[in-house]
């Protein structure tokens, strides 16, 4: 017997029948991160504190570059996203690796929702492959994957082309945000039993997993939870 989890009703109602069964060889589950897992948004607090620092090889003293990336996202979210990553270009891939192990613990660790480490521990113990689907950068999104056990192969996230150990300005396509969650899920030969997000953009990746389950801070309806209530998907509040 697992202890009990702390969900409302309904999303117990969706996870206890994944719980109650040996997972299947290969079944998955599927979480985004930001907004899911934690709350804020891993990408943007790194960038914001990147800024603040001054240490982005090629922005230098560019202290309106999260402005530029919040106009990017206006106008198109996977542009946006992917410029949140080209920003990175000149770091050494693995220096940058280690700040954000740091980041993650000061910054993010302590903003985990109650039920993430439970569900999600709850789950891998039923014998279910946990998989991590941000439109953050990946060097923010790993570590977070870390607290919950879940190994960075099973981690997709928006990445740049790595030459000499350093970033470059080329991301990789597709980013992995809306339509583009569930392109890199099929590439990899995963549909997930489960999905879990919280935001408009990632109704593509629940509608295509099996069960679907929504987080939404309490008192905000956002357009997935709109969706949540056309479609019959449980909502968890956090």
């Amino acid at each position: 017997m697992h202890a009990p989890l702390p969900l409302s009703p309904e999303a117990l109602a969706a996870v206890t029948p994944l719980l109650e069964r040996p997972a299947a060889p290969g079944a998955a589950v599927a979480f985004d991160a930001d907004g899911t897992l934690w709350r804020g948004d891993v990408g943007e607090e790194l960038l914001r504190e990147l800024i603040a620092r001054d240490v982005l090889p090629r922005w230098r003293g560019r202290r309106d570059l999260y402005e530029v990336y919040e106009a990017k996202v206006a106008e198109d979210p996977a542009t946006g996203y992917a410029f949140a990553a080209e920003v990175m270009a000149d770091w050494e891939e693995a220096a940058l690796q280690a700040y954000c192990r740091d980041f993650f613990q000061r910054q993010m660790a302590p903003q985990l929702f109650p039920f993430t480490q439970p569900l999600v521990r709850a789950l891998a113990g039923a014998g279910y492959e946990v998989w991590v689907v941000s439109a953050s950068a990946v060097w923010p999104v790993v570590p977070g994957a870390a607290w919950l056990d879940v190994p960075p192969a099973r981690v997709i996230a928006v990445q740049v082309e790595v030459e000499g150990g350093r970033l470059t300005a080329r991301s990789r396509r597709p980013v992995p945000a809306g339509e583009g969650k569930v392109e890199l899920l099929k590439a990899l030969g995963v549909r997930p039993v489960l999905a879990v997000g919280n935001g408009n953009l990632d109704e593509p990746m629940l509608a295509y997993a099996e069960r679907a389950l929504v987080i939404a801070p309490f008192g905000q309806d956002n357009g997935l939870v709109k969706a949540a209530g056309r479609r019959g998907w449980p909502v968890q509040r956090g």
